[in-house]
């Protein structure tokens, strides 16, 4: 239900979360994607990771451990073709760096056996982010088939899930 909230939304968070799990029991809540979670007992953590350097942010991921799912719910958001608009970090300085980075931020995730998911920001160019994987009219920046080939091979979730603990 919220979005990089601060920490004095907890209490809020708890409400929402509470109410948002009485309408659908069913299914799993996040109750903040990014920043602060002020539900004590929580259905999925999440985390943003806008960390650029492929070392940097798998030492960052390789923290990543809760006792419920984890999700990183944006990471990558690397600019490229930008005009007037914005992307995380540096530029790549050409299209193999591109590849080499999107490939060790995404290898860094596929590893951990505790990240169950993410989501690459952003699919599209939308307004001043220019960091998709399409630009704003929908048209691929990139190969999709060597991006569909770096997301493609198993998760380290899949083939050594870590014991969590069940509600």
């Amino acid at each position: 239900p919220f979005n990089e909230t601060p920490r004095e939304a907890g209490p809020l968070q708890k409400v929402v979360f509470d109410v948002t799990r009485a309408i659908d029991p069913s299914r799993p809540v996040i109750e903040s994607s990014g920043y602060y979670h002020g539900v004590p007992n929580p259905d999925v953590l999440d985390v943003h990771n806008y960390e650029q350097n492929p070392t940097k942010f798998r030492a960052k991921a390789e923290k990543y451990r809760a006792a419920v799912p984890f999700f990183v719910s944006e990471y990558g958001g690397i600019g490229w073709n930008i005009s007037g608009g914005w992307g995380y970090g540096n530029t790549p300085k050409d299209i193999d760096e591109f590849y080499a980075r999107y490939q060790g931020l995404t290898d860094a995730l596929l590893d951990n056996r505790h990240v169950f998911g993410y989501c690459y920001t952003q699919l599209t160019d939308i307004e001043q982010e220019q960091n998709g994987l399409y630009t704003y009219d929908r048209k691929p920046k990139f190969d999709v088939e060597r991006l569909r080939k770096i997301q493609s091979r198993a998760a380290a979730y899949e083939t050594d899930p870590p014991l969590l603990g069940l509600k």
